[in-house]
């Protein structure tokens, strides 16, 4: 068998691992890989913020601890001796929040948004009740949807989820308290 057959395979073959970006040709260098496009935090009120920052609640001269979690839909605060009762024909809902000093309560009486099934793992299911509240965060008051939950157990008793940083902040993780 020639080799004068196989040429014509052979170029074939080196023209496609070119093309692949496999092999390089003489006399070319090595690209550096693109760069990843960063994401534009100017048009984020809060830009960047860490997984944790502090919130402010009115009538509250203490800031609460918040762990932002872009995997909660909604946000929840602690809450103790909640109730439900009637006004005008509606659900409303009393509790009382307290700083982890102790030292602030306050007691709230708010119509309930609605009622959300909490699923949890190797548990049943849990019903709690959402209030729209009003808060700081950073530069912003906004009022924003939280489900009550008794939170005693858990480090931080606020928990920030999407419905609060959407379209408002990017979150590093790596960060905390920039705000």
């Amino acid at each position: 068998m020639k080799l004068i057959y196989l040429l014509p395979v052979v170029i074939g073959v080196v023209a496609v691992l070119i093309a692949a970006g496999c092999c390089r040709r003489a006399g070319e260098t090595e690209r550096a890989p693109e760069a990843a496009v960063p994401v534009a935090t100017t048009d984020l009120p809060l830009g960047i913020i860490g997984e944790t920052e502090v919130i402010h609640l009115p009538e509250f001269s203490v800031p609460f601890e918040a762990r932002i979690d872009t995997g909660a839909t909604t946000s929840s605060i602690d809450a103790r001796e909640i109730r439900t009762f009637e006004r005008d024909g509606k659900k409303w809902v009393s509790f009382v929040i307290a700083s982890r000093t102790g030292k602030q309560t306050r007691k709230y009486e708010l119509p309930v948004v609605r009622t959300v099934r909490i699923k949890r793992h190797n548990a049943e299911s849990i019903e709690r009740f959402s209030v729209m509240m009003t808060f700081r965060i950073g530069h912003l008051t906004l009022e924003r949807e939280f489900t009550l939950s008794d939170r005693a157990k858990f480090q931080y008793p606020v928990l920030i989820g999407r419905n609060v940083i959407t379209g408002i902040a990017a979150v590093d993780p790596s960060r905390r308290n920039v705000l």
